[in-house]
C-alpha cells in the first residue's frame, strides 16, 4: 500500500491513498496525530471496499502507561488499544510489547519478537557475553528468547524496584563476582536511561568485562548522555526513531 500525509497551513492533516495493493499499513506511532492518521486511512480503505487491511505497529504508542497507576488518572495504553480496535484492523502486528496487557486490550494482535535483533547484536559483538535482565519480567523473555536463538551462554536476573509516587528506582543484584565476564543488558524499553545507569554502576562494582546495553526501543532521541561512558556500545531497532544523539549507539533496522 501507498500513502501519504498531507497538512494544511493551519496544521489539519488528511490521508491519500495512492495504490490500495498489498493491504497493510506499517506507522511509527509516536504521537495522537500519528494514531489518528492510522484511523483516516482504515477510513479510505473501508470506503473503497478494500479487506483484510492489516496494520504494523513497530512501537506500541503508550505501552508503558499499561496500568491506571492512580485512580484521578487515564489508562492510557487502554485508551490507545480501544481506538485501534475501533478501525476493525484484520490483524495488529506489533513488535516486543512491553508487557502481556497490550496484547489482552488490543484485538485481532499478532507479536513479533525480538529474536532477529538480538542475533545481529551477537553476531556484532563476538564474544558470548552474559544476558543479563533488568528485573523479573524481563528475565522471563529474555529465558523465551535465549531458548529461541539457540544461545549457549548465561542468562542472569536482576531485580529492581521503583516507588510510585516519587520515582525512586533501586537496582538489586545478588552476585558479587561475575570473573571479568562482558555482559549484554537486555530490556524493552529505555526512556531517559535512569535504569541502566544505575545497573552498570553497581555492575562495575561487581568485577564485570565490557558492559553492553540492547533496547527494543528508545523512546527519546536524547538518552542520558552518561550512558556513553558506561557502556563499550548501546544497540537498539529503528522502532521509534531513525536517529539518536548517543556516539556509541548502533541502530540495527528491524523495519
Amino acid at each position: 500500500m501507498i500513502y501519504r500525509r498531507i497538512k494544511y497551513p493551519d496544521g489539519g492533516v488528511y490521508a491519500e491513498i495512492d495504490d490500495f495493493s498489498n493491504p497493510i499499513i506499517t506507522e511509527k506511532i509516536n504521537s495522537y496525530e500519528d494514531l489518528f492518521f492510522v484511523k483516516s486511512l482504515k477510513e479510505i480503505c473501508d470506503f473503497n471496499k478494500v479487506e483484510n487491511v492489516e496494520l504494523i505497529i513497530p512501537c506500541m504508542f503508550q505501552q508503558q502507561h499499561d496500568r491506571r497507576f492512580k485512580e484521578n488518572q487515564s489508562f492510557e495504553l487502554k485508551n490507545v488499544c480501544d481506538f485501534i480496535n475501533s478501525c476493525n484492523f484484520y490483524k495488529v502486528y506489533v513488535y516486543h510489547p512491553h508487557s502481556d496487557v497490550t496484547q489482552s486490550l488490543l484485538n485481532n494482535i499478532r507479536i513479533y519478537d525480538n529474536s532477529n535483533f538480538i542475533s545481529e547484536v551477537l553476531n556484532d559483538i563476538r564474544t558470548l557475553p552474559i544476558l543479563l535482565s533488568t528485573d523479573a519480567g524481563s528475565y522471563k523473555w529474555i529465558n523465551k528468547l535465549a531458548d529461541t536463538i539457540d544461545f549457549k551462554g548465561e542468562v542472569y536476573g536482576a531485580n529492581k524496584s521503583r516507588d510510585i509516587e516519587t520515582h525512586k528506582l533501586t537496582q538489586i543484584i545478588d552476585r558479587q563476582d561475575f570473573n571479568g565476564k562482558d555482559i549484554l543488558i537486555l530490556d524493552d524499553l529505555c526512556v531517559g536511561g535512569g535504569t541502566f545507569i544505575g545497573l552498570a554502576k553497581l555492575l562495575k562494582e561487581r568485577n564485570v568485562g565490557k558492559l553492553y546495553l540492547a533496547i527494543s526501543h528508545i523512546t527519546i532521541k536524547n538518552p542520558n548522555k552518561e550512558l556513553e561512558t558506561l557502556y563499550e556500545k548501546i544497540y537498539c531497532t529503528n522502532s521509534k526513531y531513525d536517529e539518536y544523539e548517543l556516539n556509541n549507539l548502533q541502530i540495527i533496522k528491524q523495519f
